[in-house]
């Protein structure tokens, strides 16, 4: 089967020096039990609003329909192990690890292991005393989680963790039911240090301006401890638009390409971390204020 899935990689790359038409984002899955319709789908939403923030567009292909013609120059390969359901809460047995990502010579491979039976049996109590109609969709989430992390290191190709959020070593049982959780700023940088270096690659993978990824980017990097969660102001930093109305995009890019040095030093003297943005950071987060 590795083999099998080695070949079907080096097959989907595209040849040294190609421009691909399209180049997707795709996360190829295989179960070896089939999941219910609600897992399932609690799966997918949880791994998309995670990794929405940072930009990537995520299309979701069965491995056992995957066809040899394809071309994905950013893919991952999932196998989901044991049972991805919520019955046998009762059984007990190995909770560690969760998910596994390989890795070859120090080379982060796009193969990636997701232990249901594992998630399972780490949060059965949890899940016996959740109501029995919400119970399939904690437990998707929860494996959504497991799959976020292990994508950090596919996607981020490191195999160092965060000390927070979902690239952290080891979650907790509330942390993979809560009703959010997220990459940490750090983290999240990281992950938007890979999309840049692709955007550089090939201009034509540049996408749009992103209000989701403004957005993250203005509440996770300290802007909004100063300018307000949407920009209305604060006693510690100015309005970047009026409270319920757009802000105007070019003036507010003007206006961060301008002050980006000065904001992140006064941010800095009140010990809140930030960093200068770049061409594509600023784009972002003037979407995000010119939004509604």
């Amino acid at each position: 089967m590795l083999y099998f899935l080695l070949c079907f990689v080096l097959a989907a790359l595209p040849a040294l020096g190609a421009v691909p038409d399209v180049t997707p984002v795709v996360v190829y899955t295989h179960f070896e039990r089939p999941p219910t319709q609600r897992v399932a789908a609690s799966i997918r939403q949880e791994v998309e609003t995670i990794m929405a923030p940072l930009g990537f567009p995520i299309e979701w292909k069965s491995l056992d329909g995957v066809r040899g013609d394809e071309v994905s120059t950013s893919l991952a390969v999932v196998t989901f192990r044991g049972g991805c359901d919520t019955v046998n809460l009762l059984t007990s047995g190995q909770t560690t690890p969760l998910g596994i990502t390989y890795v070859s010579d120090k080379v982060v491979l796009p193969f990636t292991e997701i232990e249901c039976d594992r998630v399972r049996i780490f949060l059965r109590k949890q899940l016996i005393q959740t109501d029995s109609a919400e119970r399939d969709s904690a437990f998707g989430r929860a494996v959504g989680r497991v799959l976020a992390h292990e994508l950090f290191h596919v996607f981020a190709g490191t195999v160092h963790h965060g000390a927070d959020g979902i690239a952290k070593p080891m979650f907790t049982e509330r942390e993979l039911l809560a009703p959010r959780f997220q990459f940490a700023s750090s983290e999240f940088r990281v992950l938007r240090a890979s999309l840049k270096q692709a955007r550089q690659q090939n201009k034509r993978l540049r996408p749009a301006a992103s209000p989701a990824v403004g957005e993250f980017i203005f509440r996770e990097d300290g802007c909004a401890k100063c300018h307000g969660r949407v920009g209305q102001g604060t006693k510690a930093g100015p309005a970047l638009r009026l409270a319920g109305a757009p802000a105007d995009v070019k003036a507010i890019a003007a206006k961060l390409v301008e002050g980006a040095v000065r904001m992140c030093n006064r941010a800095r003297s009140v010990h809140i971390v930030a960093e200068p943005m770049d061409d594509d950071e600023i784009a972002d987060v003037a979407s995000f204020l010119g939004s509604n």
